[in-house]
């Protein structure tokens, strides 16, 4: 009989948490949840582990998880007296699987309203492993420690990195605001290019692209030619950009009245309910060459949002292969998800 894999910690957005749970038992063969904070859980499972959720995550079951790490510790959150007694259990318990001469990126975030924060205790455990010969990087490095300080439970633990979804204290991935950035919505590119690269093409469409962060952040990449299409007015930074041309329409009349060559790459940011955005997509598929690659966004609310998703994917799969889908850090009420034309 196989020796049980240790559970596994994962963070969600605080609103999907007991959807992402739902998500979990459907796909996995999960055998006990428990609560961490408002945007984390620990999930044991009966057969398998971390990289089998991570591969459940990455094949796109679970769109709702952002993070991943392991949880070789679990500890109620009320028995520490002091951040460097929490400092202590966690440094034990990642010295187990660690020896001298190991190089670890180390990870602490927490999860709603810890006792301790995680800077109190990042710097003596620091301290700990170095002690113990253990070399300590910012990123980068193959295997991650983590320490997850939630508000009902605190985890530790280590695991490889590629697992872990993101290189990210809890996936919570931040973007320093440039003086060329037109909006926040730009974030979201930003981090969908860091999971699955950078697009390729000369020709994009931007539906919704007002007041045209994603047709900058394309313009940047070097499309040369981009229809931005948006009733509204853009940014007039953007309108000044070489190559792109605002078609102050809607995205209906737009793909309706549609005459030119395919293009590369289609983008869609509209807020629309995710059945509308699928139809709208359909629709556009006609734009897009095959083998072209589009990246749309399906805002969801909180009213049964696994249905929402479902039901655009099967409207979706009339045109297009998904490849990735994940409610990323910069997503609020919505998943980001990339699919090819046929």
């Amino acid at each position: 009989m196989a020796p049980v894999e240790p559970p596994v910690l994962f963070s969600v957005a605080p609103d999907y948490y007991r959807f992402a749970v739902a998500e979990l038992r459907h796909a996995l063969d999960v055998t006990k949840v428990q609560r961490v904070g408002p945007d984390a859980g620990v999930v044991s499972l009966g057969a398998g582990g971390i990289a089998e959720v991570a591969d459940a995550c990455l094949g796109g079951e679970l769109p709702l998880i952002r993070h991943l790490a392991q949880a070789d510790g679990v500890r109620g959150a009320g028995g520490f007296e002091r951040p460097d007694e929490l400092a202590e259990w966690a440094a034990s318990v990642l010295m187990a699987s660690l020896q001298t001469g190991d190089t670890i990126s180390l990870h602490t975030w927490d999860s709603g309203e810890a006792e301790f924060r995680p800077g109190k205790v990042r710097r003596p455990l620091l301290e700990l492993l170095l002690d113990n010969g253990i070399r300590v990087v910012t990123s980068g490095a193959s295997r991650v420690g983590s320490v997850c300080i939630g508000a009902e439970r605190v985890v530790a633990g280590v695991n490889p990195t590629d697992v872990s979804l993101v290189d990210w204290a809890g996936g919570r991935i931040r973007f320093a605001t440039r003086p060329e950035q037109v909006s926040r919505a730009e974030f979201k590119l930003e981090e969908l290019f860091g999971f699955v690269g950078e697009p390729v093409g000369s020709t994009a469409v931007d539906l919704g692209a007002s007041p045209g962060g994603w047709t900058r952040i394309l313009a940047d990449r070097g499309f040369a030619t981009i229809h931005a299409v948006d009733p509204a007015e853009l940014d007039q930074r953007v309108l000044d950009l070489p190559g792109v041309q605002h078609h102050q329409q809607t995205a209906g009349d737009f793909v309706k009245d549609w005459d030119g060559e395919p293009v590369d790459l289609i983008v869609n940011d509209m807020r629309m309910v995710p059945q509308l955005t699928a139809h709208t997509m359909v629709e556009a598929a006609r734009l897009l060459r095959p083998g072209g690659q589009a990246v749309i966004t399906l805002k969801l609310g909180t009213n049964n949002p696994v249905k929402q998703i479902d039901d655009a994917l099967g409207m979706l799969a009339a045109s297009y292969d998904p490849s990735f889908m994940r409610q990323l850090q910069h997503n609020r009420h919505e998943v980001t998800l990339v699919a090819t034309r046929r």
